[in-house]
């Protein structure tokens, strides 16, 4: 299976003068990182990419070609519905567990039960056996996401993996230490330790994100910043709102203040619900505000109060909230925006996992409670995805609003190494200058 690099990547691909700003890296230092958004969780399937997989690794890894390789797994085969992975040899967890099949395969198993209620994981000394009753077409691209990482708990760590990096110290919500691995399978990484805070600092982090918004951070002299392609979609769910009323406001809502005013021009006005660049036919849903037709759709409804729930700690969200509810009222519509769950209405912000479209269309359609909408999808057939994707928003439960990407900023002392001649993902190879 080939997949398309995973480009988008924010702390996986930085700037090429990040890259070629010294020319040997170092040992030692540690690297700061600013986030705007707490997490309370350790689970890898909640952390962002270069984070969870420095610390908990996964079987395979996409490499820049688009193609499975070997991280804990060295070797597999398949006949399509049973898969055996050979794993990597005097690999041990941070806490000395040795990685066998026995310690792999809790969290294997929990992850791919998921989405596979039928999927079953047998394990003997360094083989494990996955077996589905259906074929998989994408496990590769699954076991590759670090919601499948390989890690354990105790009572006293979380998240206890394999990777470059073990966890040092852990406060929900206030920060998390990492510290680097001795005994990694890979070599001892250049950082002694990566630190990360959450919340808006003095900006001495060394990498820190810039959400959308109107309020920016000031960038100290030399800081590059970079941004993703679109990865994040912000909708409207019609939790209890009935399918005309979601029609009206779909025709009601403005989209380019909320692009441009809002989100600074960080973003783009979203018609569908997989990105231009992920389909390629995302413009063929574009259409403009039809505030006429609106007002006729809410005069026949008559549709009582609504309620908006979004995120009370996201202050984006919030004002996309309160732009939703400025333009219903122009229609006739009262939505009243509340920072509390359990409304008729809620905004949903639903992160791209893969640069696979199909999959990512049908993740999508059971976050919407409408798997079997995509399931006759075919990767051949590029008129099966649109037509699929067609019927979930002719269906009016979903309203796309914005794709959104990632920005972040990066100090000068931050550089990547180059190792066999290419670039490699951090956060084991990143390193910084005194």
């Amino acid at each position: 299976m080939r997949l398309r690099a995973w480009a988008w990547l924010a702390l996986s691909s930085l700037p090429a003068s990040a890259a070629a700003g010294a020319t040997r890296p170092r040992y030692g230092g540690a690297l700061a990182i600013e986030l705007s958004t707490p997490w309370t969780s350790l689970d890898p399937a909640d952390l962002h990419s270069a984070i969870s997989t420095g610390v908990a690794e996964t079987l395979v890894r996409i490499n820049e070609r688009g193609e499975a390789e070997p991280l804990l797994a060295t070797a597999w085969r398949t006949n399509g519905r049973r898969w055996t992975f050979t794993l990597r040899p005097k690999v041990v967890f941070h806490d000395g567990e040795p990685l066998t099949a026995a310690t792999a395969a809790p969290a294997l198993l929990a992850a791919l039960k998921k989405t596979h209620a039928d999927v079953t994981v047998q394990a003997g000394g360094q083989t494990l056996v996955v077996t589905s009753d259906q074929v998989i077409p994408d496990l590769m691209l699954e076991l590759a996401a670090p919601r499948a990482a390989i890690y354990r708990k105790s009572d006293a760590n979380p998240l206890i993996g394999t990777g470059p990096f073990r966890v040092a110290a852990w406060e929900p919500g206030k920060r998390l230490s990492l510290a680097a691995f001795d005994d990694y399978w890979g070599g001892r990484p250049y950082l002694d330790s990566v630190n990360i805070s959450f919340g808006y600092g003095r900006v001495r982090a060394d990498v820190f994100d810039i959400p959308p918004g109107p309020n920016r951070r000031i960038l100290p002299e030399g800081t590059e910043t970079w941004s993703s392609a679109p990865q994040r979609l912000v909708a409207l769910v019609g939790a209890g709102a009935p399918a005309p009323l979601m029609q009206a406001l779909a025709l009601a809502i403005d989209r380019a203040p909320i692009v441009n005013v809002l989100a600074q021009r960080r973003g783009e006005p979203a018609f569908a619900l997989l990105p231009q660049w992920l389909s390629g036919y995302a413009f063929l849903f574009q259409t403009p505000p039809d505030i006429a037709r609106a007002k006729q759709l809410v005069a026949q409804l008559r549709p009582g109060p609504l309620m908006l729930s979004y995120p009370a700690d996201d202050p984006f969200l919030r004002s996309v909230a309160e732009r939703i509810a400025l333009n219903a009222r122009d229609a006739g519509a009262t939505v009243q925006p509340l920072g509390t769950p359990n409304g008729n209405l809620s905004l949903a912000e639903w992160p791209l996992e893969s640069n696979d479209a199909p999959a990512e269309l049908s993740r999508m359609a059971a976050l919407m409670g409408l798997s079997d909408r995509a399931a006759a999808l075919e990767a051949s057939k590029p008129d099966s995805l649109y037509q699929a994707e067609r019927e979930l928003l002719d269906g009016h439960r979903v309203i796309p609003i914005i794709y959104l990407p990632d920005t972040y900023a990066i100090a000068p002392r931050v550089h990547l190494a180059v190792k066999n001649g290419r670039l490699r993902l951090p956060l084991e190879d990143l390193w910084v200058e005194p």
